[in-house]
């Protein structure tokens, strides 16, 4: 008697950037995967958008070991390359808090492990669409190429920020703040007003500046909030296990509660944080719509300054051109962005009910993705969208996916063979950007993969 051997499976994955590169060094490792097609619509493959930064001080804001490997049981993988490839993570880098870019360089490297054993097909392309097309799906392209698969993985990373209400469409108002030479036209004596105060602002706001800005540049965000700094942390010696995760009010007490009591210890916040972060997915999965919604209005900001946090030493960079004069924080809103032949006459209405009126000459939307994709110009989730073959996620954000990232059809059906990983899911699970979020996904689908018959399940 013969055993059957099953036919490998083929796999499309839509985004060659750090999820799709997870995505297809995760997924080469099954046996029972074949070819794998990886396209990507700019080139970067291995790299995205995150991790093409170029500059030094573009930094991950985690120190490296927490960047873990590309699977289950490596947690040690990005450390290791970096010594076994002679990479310095002391002092230079305020102990490990490496550039981007030599992230990108290690991702490109198990891409390039991949690619090697001949299963990889990489692609500079786009995707327009997605088709069932029985127990398999067919991908159109922008070259006029089909590309038929039995899994396709929509590893899209994020999107640009839609317009920002209330400033008038001009010339000088830069909304994809990482497009190819976005910032050049910027002069050395130019006014500049940033919209946002996270993570994107940062990065843009030390590019500015080591482009040799000497204006002040504001920032503006209604909470005026910067990301905290960053720590090595040690390991939580007594995570919470059970946390009240009915109200978010409820659930915020119980963390400052955990904080307090670890500071009385010597044990810094920034570990209450990330253990807190590890049960995020339970958090929000197990919150009602209203206190969803309640957390995106009220917590969302404050979470992300203490999420995504700076290394050290840029922190204190921010906070020195603070002190200078260079840079001005504003917690407030606009009210109004009149454009002019120079830029803009702009009026806030800061904090404590206090108008201020600036005329700067560039405005930066970097208030972060647009994570609303029914309001994506995108051509490929436009038309997911339009045929049903996807739905929008709770609260709006993302595609809906089920607990095993299949995306769910508008008829509320999820789709044997179809995922999504990563920035499309936030609605289900939150927390999706990090390397280690995205692992995650994938790991648990590799699972899944693996026993008979999962496809159709």
């Amino acid at each position: 008697m013969t055993s059957h051997i099953p036919t490998p499976l083929t796999v499309a994955i839509i985004g060659g950037g750090a999820a799709g590169t997870l995505a297809t060094v995760i997924l080469a490792k099954l046996s029972n995967i074949g070819r794998i097609t990886l396209l990507d619509r700019d080139g970067r493959f291995g790299r995205g958008l995150a991790y093409s930064a170029k500059e030094k001080w573009h930094r991950i804001n985690v120190p490296a070991f927490k960047m873990g490997g590309v699977g289950a049981d490596d947690q040690e993988a990005f450390v290791d390359w970096l010594a076994a490839n002679n990479h310095v993570t002391g002092p230079d880098y305020s102990t490990s808090f490496v550039p981007r870019f030599v992230y990108g360089d290690f991702l490109c490297a198990q891409l390039a492990d991949v690619e090697a054993g001949g299963r990889l097909d990489k692609r500079h392309d786009s995707a327009l669409g997605v088709e069932r097309c029985g127990a398999s799906y067919r991908v159109a392209t922008v070259s006029g190429d089909v590309i038929e698969a039995d899994l396709v993985f929509l590893c899209i990373g994020n999107h640009p920020p839609s317009g920002f209400a209330g400033v008038e469409p001009s010339l000088r108002s830069i909304s994809n703040v990482w497009a190819a030479g976005a910032l050049d036209p910027i002069g050395a004596d130019d006014r500049v007003l940033v919209i946002g105060t996270g993570a994107t602002a940062v990065d843009v706001v030390i590019d500015l500046v080591h482009r040799g800005v000497r204006s002040e540049i504001t920032m503006v965000s209604r909470r005026g909030l910067l990301p905290q700094v960053d720590v090595v942390t040690p390991v939580d010696p007594d995570p919470v296990t059970v946390w009240p995760v009915r109200t978010v009010r409820g659930l915020f007490r119980s963390l400052r509660e955990d904080i307090r009591r670890k500071a009385a210890a010597g044990i810094p916040w920034q570990t209450a944080i990330d253990s807190f972060r590890l049960q995020t997915k339970a958090f929000w999965t197990g919150f009602s719509q209203a206190e969803q919604a309640r957390f995106s209005r009220h917590m969302r900001s404050i979470w992300l300054a203490h999420r995504h946090r700076l290394a050290p030493d840029v922190a204190e960079r921010l906070a020195r051109w603070q002190r200078d004069g260079q840079v001005r924080v504003i917690p407030g809103r606009i009210l109004s962005a009149a454009a002019t032949s120079s830029g803009y006459d702009l009026t806030i209405r800061a904090r404590g009910n206090k108008t201020i009126a600036l005329a700067p000459n560039w405005v930066l939307n970097c208030t972060g993705p647009e994570e609303r994709y029914d309001r994506l110009d995108d051509p490929l989730v436009k038309s997911l969208l339009a045929t049903g073959r996807v739905r929008p996620g709770p609260q709006g954000l993302g595609l809906d996916v089920d607990p095993g990232c299949r995306l769910i059809d508008a008829s509320g059906h999820p789709q044997p063979g179809f995922f999504a990983i990563g920035p499309a899911t936030r609605g289900t699970f939150w927390e999706v950007t990090s390397a280690t979020n995205i692992r995650q996904q994938l790991v648990g689908v590799a699972e899944t993969l693996v026993k008979p018959a999962s496809r159709d399940s």
